[in-house]
């Protein structure tokens, strides 16, 4: 089985094979949701962070925006944040050419203003280093995220192994792990890698309205939420790793919203109904995949 958790394998799947590639559902249905959140939760100017982006058809997620750098792709392979950066790059670029008048269609475009790309950049969102990173230019920007998207992200994150961290850490809320730092007093202990996800995502997101909105074929996917595994194998955080400063991460998201997503024969292409039939199955399959919208607490993560 690959191992979902390995740069080295992404790496490698995305130099051979950079075409676009959805995850779980097509990418429209990811806009749908993303645009349902935004018009309910009212946000006028969203700034959207896409993680994993992979080379997911990340195209329509400029329509969610006002300008198109208020999306931020992320993904820790480059082989993969270069296939997306060139795909959008190619697909403005034949927009263009379609806009021009006839005679000029056979013409370079080399040369020509094309519309403002989305941005990319390459980060591991396990890192303490890139969640900083990130953090400080969107403060030098002066917004945080409204929107986190993630689509099976958490599912690869999850198949990892626990993260060495020296505690206490330093991303806390209101800096307390700041203040404790002060006396000199480090461990290094191990934690889940979704704890550590989660905790960077809060400082990059907005207090109290940001959403992190994801798509995953687990049922029960968060170890932060309740209720809580008993064991460090399902993603139990002791509570000496919390005194010792790691802030759970449950005092920074609270569900909102947890549902099935049904995958019917609409998303059934010709070719795979012909080839179910011809195997003798009538019905296809029902698949569920999963919801979560995970709400942001008003607790301000700081370094």
């Amino acid at each position: 089985m690959p191992d979902f958790a390995s740069q080295e394998y992404w790496d490698n799947r995305f130099r051979k094979d950079s075409k676009p590639f959805d995850w779980l559902v097509p990418a429209k249905v990811t806009h749908d949701i993303a645009k349902e959140v935004i018009d309910k939760t009212h946000v006028e100017k969203p700034q959207i962070l896409h993680i994993g982006c992979g080379t997911a058809d990340s195209f329509l997620l400029r329509s969610l925006v006002q300008h198109p750098k208020h999306v931020l792709n992320v993904d820790y392979s480059e082989p993969a944040i270069q296939a997306a950066s060139k795909r959008e790059h190619d697909l403005l670029a034949s927009e263009h050419v379609e806009s021009l008048p006839q005679p000029a269609k056979h013409d370079s475009v080399q040369g020509t203003q094309l519309s403002p790309q989305m941005r990319y950049s390459c980060k591991d969102l396990l890192t303490l280093h890139s969640a900083l990173s990130l953090l400080h230019t969107q403060q030098d920007d002066g917004e945080l995220f409204d929107l986190v998207l993630d689509k099976s992200t958490s599912d690869s994150i999850a198949c990892g192994q626990n993260i060495s961290l020296s505690l206490p850490y330093p991303l806390s809320i209101n800096g307390w792990a700041r203040r404790v730092l002060g006396s000199g007093t480090t461990q290094l202990r191990d934690v889940h890698p979704l704890h550590v996800l989660a905790v960077h995502l809060a400082a990059l997101t907005k207090p109290g309205t940001g959403r992190w909105i994801v798509i995953s074929y687990s049922e029960e996917r968060f170890p932060f939420l309740p209720p809580f595994p008993t064991t460090l194998g399902n993603g139990l955080l002791p509570d000496d790793v919390i005194q010792a400063g790691f802030t759970h991460p449950h005092q920074l998201w609270r569900l909102e919203t947890k549902e099935p997503i049904d995958l019917d024969e609409i998303n059934e292409t010709l070719a795979e109904r012909k080839k179910r039939l011809s195997l003798g199955y009538v019905h296809q399959p029902k698949v569920s995949h999963w919801l979560y919208i995970l709400k942001r607490t008003n607790a301000l993560v700081v370094d």
